[in-house]
């Protein structure tokens, strides 16, 4: 039998937040900042420094081939280059010890989608006629050439790869030292195989990452000279038409493609939906002197599905690194969770990042879904066959086992059965993270959960405790009467429907300005919340009254108000229309419960912002508890009393006065106590 405790949440939310990243299929601007020119760093040919020169490997030609069967092409084929022992690179959230290199003037990470890709477009595109995970310096229609072909006077072309170090054009070590995989194209013919003059000599630079615990290094992209064959006297050379950027592996087909369009660098600050493609050599500004820099945004990685460290405070060199989860996980979590929600910016997405430690109840996969299934039309959301499976995927990475099955839901979406076919690995799979998430890290530092991630065997006390069970259960907020606080605003409070313990998440939108939302204490229980103009969160843990409000929403002043996509513990729940028209006003101060016998509630509503006290006397006068003394904003303030002296033990039943003073308040109270 499960304990049943009833332990009290303190929250004090931090004022810390980090940047979240915008998008939930963008996975590519997740990794990699937007693309920059970076001049002064001359193009060097590996051959040119000794060193490097020494170190390059050249893939032969006959090791370019296409799968299934492993053909040699030498118009679209691949070879697979194996790092050094002591590098490895980070990739959308997974760790890469080789690349594919293609004909074509890209490489890709990913093996499964070895395809005929001499369409530059590809670049812009997310199908399974195309590649992902790709880097891409001058994505195009490619023909290695080799000795066979100078009869007809074309020039031989190389590819060709080494492990070095960052260098200049004197072939000195760059400062701070940084190791390096230089991947090169060679004399290659380019863009247009019947031109035997149209040759180019491009590079792919993947840099080490700066920290030891994380493999995410930066991405230079850099351009020698074209033409020069000596076995024509032809001088053409095609340089329009290639791509230049780097891929991923999400988006929407057809609708939202995840990458970075090379030629769209700073300070040009282009939109990144542009897929624009080379007009002239050196796609880099025209410059031999200048690369094309993709800087890596580094993070720390989790193994850990659901950790609950959604600030990432347990980073490399952060203030919680290398401490226990009870060190790591704070208040400041469960804030950077519900503050995403109310800007609708939501926390990185990615696999093994900061969504993905904050969904502590493992309830927010989804993988974007490139297949044609005859879903309801609601579900397409106007994205033709595209369909954002959310909750709906089995991940079963304990084990080591990438294994997606889709399951079966009543929501109107239906699943397919057995494995996913169009999601090749994990990094292909998404996080989302909910305001009930901040909701059990409240609960967790509450202490009734012994740790993360939450699941039912480790809740101390589980979804039905105390009094509550049954249909006796909250699953949804609701409104009660609009009270006019002056000023042209109206405060709204907020309750649940029924009786209500343990952890709690609720996410509306509104249609009028929201100043501000409060939550309150009701025997000990915090409410968390946050706000932007048109959204309202509230998360928190503890035992709920359905007569006692949970919070207070204060507003501008309208006729009506329409709450919309209310969401109560992760369940959708609609619409409701709200009266705002003929309020009552409001007194500078209001006490629920009244009598009281261990904790009252308190509103005091500022009409300017100022010094203001809140005392609490006893008939006598006597000064009996200071619930407020400082410096108040214009608003709704909520407070509490626990009934309580200045010592800490609790008063006698009887009649105390609750005073508000300063501000441009100057109002009394009458509070009963029963014992």
């Amino acid at each position: 039998m499960k304990r049943q405790v009833i332990i009290a949440t303190a929250m004090v939310l931090c004022l810390v937040t980090v940047g979240a990243v915008e998008g939930v299929a963008q996975q590519i601007f997740n990794q990699f900042r937007q693309p920059e020119l970076v001049v002064g760093r001359p193009y060097r040919d590996l051959d040119n420094c000794p060193a490097s020169a020494a170190a390059k490997q050249v893939l032969p030609a006959n090791s370019f081939v296409l799968p299934p069967v492993n053909t040699v092409n030498l118009d679209d084929g691949y070879s697979y280059i194996q790092f050094p022992a002591n590098f490895t690179f980070r990739y959308n959230g997974v760790d890469f010890n080789g690349i594919y290199v293609s004909v074509n003037g890209f490489a890709t990470f990913d093996g499964t989608k070895l395809v005929p890709a001499k369409q530059s477009a590809g670049l812009f595109v997310n199908s399974s006629s195309y590649p992902d995970n790709v880097l891409a310096p001058f994505w195009g229609d490619h023909r290695i050439r080799t000795a066979a072909d100078i009869m007809n006077g074309y020039m031989p072309s190389e590819i060709s790869w080494a492990y070095d170090v960052d260098r200049d054009e004197n072939c000195d070590t760059i400062k701070p030292v940084r190791q390096c995989v230089v991947i090169q194209w060679k004399n290659l013919n380019i863009n247009d195989q019947s031109i035997n003059s149209s040759v180019g000599n491009f590079q792919v630079r993947l840099y080490e990452a700066p920290q030891s615990s994380n493999y995410q290094g930066d991405v230079e992209f850099a351009y020698g000279q074209v033409g020069g064959n000596p076995y024509t006297n032809n001088t053409i050379v095609v340089t329009k038409g290639a791509t230049v950027g780097v891929k991923g592996n999400g988006g929407f087909p057809g609708y939202i493609s995840d990458f970075w369009n090379g030629l769209v660098w700073q300070p040009m600050l282009g939109s990144n939906s542009r897929t624009d493609s080379t007009t002239r050599w050196q796609p880099s500004d025209g410059r031999s002197d200048a690369v094309i820099r993709f800087s890596a945004i580094v993070y720390l990685t989790f193994d850990m599905w659901g950790y609950g460290d959604a600030d990432t405070s347990a980073a490399h060199h952060q203030r919680h690194e290398n401490m226990a989860q009870n060190r790591r996980v704070t208040a400041n979590d469960a804030r950077v969770i519900m503050r995403s929600i109310v800007t609708k910016r939501p926390l990185d997405s990615v696999w093994k990042r900061q969504a993905y430690q904050g969904d502590v109840n493992h309830s927010g996969r989804y993988y974007f879904t490139k297949l044609n299934h005859d879903f309801t039309q609601d579900s397409l959301d106007g994205l033709g066959n595209i369909v954002i499976w959310r909750r709906t995927i089995d991940v079963d990475q304990f084990t080591g086992k990438q294994v997606l099955r889709v399951m079966y839901e009543g929501d109107g979406l239906y699943g397919i059965g057995g494995r996913a076919p169009d999601v090749s690995s994990l990094s292909q799979i998404y996080y989302e993270v909910s305001e009930y998430d901040a909701g059990l890290i409240m609960r967790y530092l509450s202490g009734r959960l012994p740790f993360l991630p939450w699941v039912w065997d480790n809740d101390t006390t589980g979804p039905d405790f105390g009094k509550v069970s049954g249909d006796n259960v909250a699953d949804n907020i609701r409104f009660g009467e609009a009270v006019s606080v002056g000023n042209g605003l109206v405060r709204i409070p907020v309750y649940f429907n029924a009786a209500h313990s343990g952890a709690f998440g609720a996410r509306f939108e509104l249609n009028s300005d929201i100043v501000g939302i409060s939550g309150v204490e009701v025997d000990g229980n915090s409410v968390g919340t946050e706000n932007s103009n048109s959204v309202a969160v509230l998360a928190g843990n503890g035992q709920f009254d359905p007569t006692s409000p949970v919070a207070y929403l204060t507003v501008k002043a309208a006729p009506t108000y329409t709450v919309s996509n209310i969401r109560f513990n992760e369940i959708e729940k609609g619409s409701v229309t709200l009266n705002g028209g003929e309020v009552a006003n409001a007194s500078a101060l209001s006490v629920y419960p009244n009598p009281v016998n261990t904790n009252a509630s308190l509103v005091v509503n500022v009409p300017a912002s100022g010094e203001l006290t809140v005392n609490v006397y006893d008939v006598y006068g006597k000064l009996v508890a200071t619930l407020f003394n400082g410096v108040a904003s214009n608003g709704t303030m909520p407070l509490s009393w626990n009934a309580t002296d200045l010592q800490g033990n609790s008063v006698a039943a009887g009649a105390y006065v609750v005073r508000v003073t300063g501000a441009g308040l100057n109002e009394t109270t009458k509070i009963s106590v029963t014992r």
